[in-house]
């Protein structure tokens, strides 16, 4: 099989997860708070609970994978909870009593981990140098937003009565994805390496605070997204075009940035792209109705980002796990870190739509609004992140994320 046939199976999955996913994590609870009748707070902490029950999943999911390897039966178990909960979730009719809601939320996403935690593992296993590592995470970032790109233009492009039937099409053609990638046994006497254990290398408590307020600062706009620009730029029917120019500008970005972290190095293109990522973003701050093509135009900037914010640091956590694989020999360490990434982006996410809407809903003000004050919406879409991408930036510029890098390089 060449490179580039290898590349693409591996990244395959990235298609029906992201084209899954968008509607999942940005329409979703706006859906549920506004059409399903449940309300911001209440939708805030559903989900800020579901998203908890969903990070205590991945350390187990990870041991697992460690133990027993990357199987086909994993795969199908996690697409089969996946399938039938998106399904109760979508068809059944609103409101449900919280709890329910809740449960059937926590099933979606146990699934959803079952396959992923074992797919991002497998990079490990496949590449063997830095280039390989930056080419199999950029092929999977690259799906990744295509399939996003997909999501976007479903439904312009598809009557709105035959979208379920998309989604069918979407959840067949995940299974055909994740059982492609075959069966990966774990070698031969594996060790299998405790959490603690993990938690006690500085390398991976240096890469993993950056690392999670940058997820955190990445989940906060699509949590408010739809209302920013429904009440303050008040241009709701661009969401489809902010979207598509945000991730079209990532997609064609991610050879750019490869080709730079070869050159540069992987560590210096992610700081800079933060730093630039920052001052685009901010000036989303100042603008208001009518200002739309202003924004599609931050969206452009900032989407050129996107690839050092998605596949560069996912190519550093590849290469820490090869680097501490050669350190140990006969450890049983990969999946495990990378459900530790998955579960710190899982929080990251689940804080965004907790705190997000929490935030949204305090600011409500008793039988004078339906929905949070502008400035208020502002202050979640624009400021936050951009604080927490500066804090980033300062993060990685510390001397031992620098020694991270350089020894990953050489790995």
């Amino acid at each position: 099989m060449t490179q580039l046939r290898r590349l693409f199976r591996y990244a395959l999955p990235g298609l029906p997860l992201a084209a899954l996913g968008l509607p999942f994590y940005i329409y979703v609870p706006l859906w549920l708070a506004e059409q399903g009748g449940y309300g911001y707070a209440v939708i805030g902490l559903v989900f800020f609970v579901a998203r908890v029950a969903d990070v205590v999943t991945d350390l187990p999911v990870g041991t697992l994978v460690d133990r027993r390897g990357c199987r086909r039966s994993l795969w199908l178990g996690g697409w089969l909870l996946m399938a039938a909960s998106a399904v109760l979730l979508l068809l059944a009719p609103h409101p449900w009593p919280p709890i329910l809601l809740l449960l059937v939320l926590i099933s979606l996403m146990l699934g959803w981990t079952l396959i992923t935690v074992p797919w991002l593992a497998l990079a490990v296993s496949l590449s063997r140098n830095d280039e390989q590592r930056l080419a199999f995470n950029s092929a999977r970032e690259a799906m990744l937003l295509f399939g996003t790109l997909l999501a976007m233009l479903f439904p312009a492009l598809v009557a709105k009565q035959f979208l379920p039937y998309v989604a069918a099409a979407l959840l067949l053609f995940l299974l055909f994805a994740v059982l492609n990638q075959g069966s990966h046994r774990p070698p031969a006497n594996a060790r299998a390496s405790g959490f603690a254990e993990l938690l006690r290398e500085p390398q991976v408590r240096a890469l993993a605070l950056p690392w999670f307020i940058n997820m955190l600062a990445n989940a906060i706009p699509g949590t408010v997204l739809v209302l920013y620009l429904r009440e303050v730029l008040v241009a709701e029917d661009m969401i489809a075009v902010v979207l598509l120019s945000y991730f079209l500008a990532g997609l064609l970005a991610v050879p750019l940035w490869y080709a730079l972290a070869k050159r540069w190095g992987s560590l210096f293109c992610w700081r800079l792209g933060l730093l630039l990522s920052a001052v685009l973003f901010s000036a989303a701050a100042l603008l208001g109705e009518g200002d739309v093509a202003w924004f599609v135009a931050v969206s452009v900037g900032t989407g050129l980002m996107l690839g050092a914010d998605q596949a560069i640091p996912s190519a550093m956590q590849t290469g820490l796990a090869r680097k501490m694989l050669s350190e140990r020999p006969g450890a049983a360490i990969a999946a495990k870190l990378f459900a530790l990434w998955s579960m710190l982006g899982k929080a990251a996410m689940g804080l965004a739509v907790g705190v997000g809407y929490l935030w949204l809903g305090s600011q409500l003000v008793p039988a004078a609004a339906s929905v949070p004050p502008d400035w208020a919406i502002v202050a979640a879409y624009v400021v936050a992140p951009v604080v927490l991408k500066l804090l980033v930036f300062a993060l990685l510029g510390r001397p031992q994320l620098r020694q991270l890098s350089e020894e990953v390089h050489n790995a």
